[in-house]
């Protein structure tokens, strides 16, 4: 059995050796004997009061770190009668917070087990720290989950790995996952564990099966692409049956009205029938980039160039704001999409701004990004729009009466991921809004 760790009483023994050496040494100066027998009984003495000294110093000290730690403010002879009670008090209090911690782990435990989502969680060296039933469901029998294991027993994917690895050094990520029957939907969080030395952050990773979402959102698409291409044949032969109704003279003038009024609402048709094509196309994944070196003062002349007829017509002007150092160089893009994104954000600046205002066009870099900021002088736009303004279909109550789709926006923000890059916007109420896209920059050379 291992030895017993000693006690402080043990530490308080009585000083004997001291009461010895004090004790004879006296006793030898009290004899009448020759002067070197009484100067070693001087000697013995006062060792024997050092050793007593040094013994009452240490008692001191320990009875001191004794009640330094004993939760009692009164620390005098009551402290005997107190000290019991208090000591019961602790011990009480400690079994209750080690119940509650028990209780709190417990159902920590159910929540773990119950919960649909898999969770895991990896230290920082990649190794798994915890998992719950649900993960190793979703994960399938390819992967065999212990704790202990590293990543790769749970992620053998390039992907997977790449996200994780990332998240490691502090950087979240999201992304799919195929694991036939199932697509899963992966987050890898980041954040810092308590009482860890190590610089590297903890690792939650938390698994979804969105194998039934991505089923409808994939026949969702595939109708709306073929309802507006179905509808687009009829909106024509509406088009081309009004114009020859007012080209031959068919109807009396008092029906030319409503020819016009048949007319306006084809092309509103039209136009919201081509947005959803397009957003359809992006979000299938039917359009292909085909980006082409591009120089940058020429190409940001030519899309404002694109607008001039629409901002004439409002009564805006829009300026261009382009460094000196930024026109001769040359970046990779696809002209026809990037245009496309920023007539939707130049023409929606022009659409809200007042006549006689100006919408502003700045270019620059910032880092690792070219940054287009489109700025106008509109109504702004309130904090609870702000949060859905890109949206499918979603448009401001204060602006429908002005025409459009609700589509332009999330075309744009759809476009600018296609492109690998980011939307954005600021806006004051009554002073106007700035959309910001960013597009990697890493291309760019002179």
């Amino acid at each position: 059995m291992p030895k017993a760790s000693p006690d402080l009483s043990q530490q308080m023994t009585t000083p004997w050796a001291g009461y010895v050496l004090a004790v004879s040494g006296g006793a030898v100066l009290g004899l009448s004997v020759e002067p070197a027998v009484r100067l070693a009984g001087l000697c013995t003495a006062i060792l024997g009061g050092i050793l007593l000294a040094m013994r009452t110093s240490q008692h001191r000290t320990t009875m001191a770190q004794v009640l330094a730690v004993i939760p009692v403010e009164d620390k005098g002879h009551a402290l005997l009668r107190k000290l019991p009670k208090a000591w019961a008090d602790l011990e009480e209090e400690n079994l209750l917070l080690r119940h509650q911690a028990e209780a709190e782990d417990q159902i920590r435990r159910q929540i773990l087990t119950h919960m649909n989502a898999g969770v895991l969680l990896l230290d920082q060296d990649r190794t798994l720290r915890l998992f719950n039933p649900a993960a190793q469901l979703l994960l399938g029998s390819s992967s065999s989950l212990s704790l202990g294991d590293p990543v790769v027993v749970a992620f053998r994917e390039p992907e997977s790995l790449r996200n994780i690895d990332g998240a490691c050094q502090g950087a979240a990520a999201e992304w799919t996952l195929k694991r036939n029957p199932r697509i899963l939907r992966l987050r890898a969080i980041p954040f810092e564990a308590p009482l860890q030395a190590s610089n590297h952050p903890w690792v939650l990773v938390t698994v979804d099966d969105v194998t039934r979402q991505e089923a409808l959102e994939t026949t969702r698409q595939k109708f709306i692409a073929n309802a507006s291409h179905e509808l687009k044949t009829p909106v024509t032969g509406i088009r081309i049956a009004v114009e020859n109704l007012q080209e031959g003279s068919l109807v009396l003038p008092e029906g030319d009205s409503s020819l016009r009024i048949i007319l306006r609402a084809v092309d509103r048709m039209t136009m919201l029938l081509g947005d959803i094509s397009e957003l359809s196309r992006i979000e299938t994944g039917a359009m292909r980039l085909e980006p082409v070196p591009l120089r940058l003062g020429e190409f940001a002349a030519d899309a404002l160039e694109n607008t001039r007829p629409q901002a004439d017509a409002a009564g805006v002007s829009v300026e261009l704001e382009l460094p000196d150092e930024l026109r001769e160089e040359t970046f990779l893009a696809d002209p026809l999409r990037l245009v496309q994104l920023l007539d939707n954000l130049m023409s929606n600046a022009i659409k809200f701004s007042p006549a006689g205002a100006q919408v502003r066009v700045r270019i620059l870099r910032e880092g690792p990004w070219l940054v287009w900021m489109v700025s106008d002088q509109g109504p702004g736009i309130s904090e609870t729009d702000a949060q859905r303004i890109f949206e499918r279909f979603y448009r401001a109550p204060s602006v429908r009466r002005i025409p459009g789709t609700g589509l332009g926006l999330a075309i744009v923000k759809h476009l600018a991921v296609l492109m690998k890059g980011e939307v954005d916007m600021h806006t004051e109420p009554g002073k106007g809004s700035t959309f910001i896209f960013r597009l990697p920059a890493a291309d760019m050379k002179q």
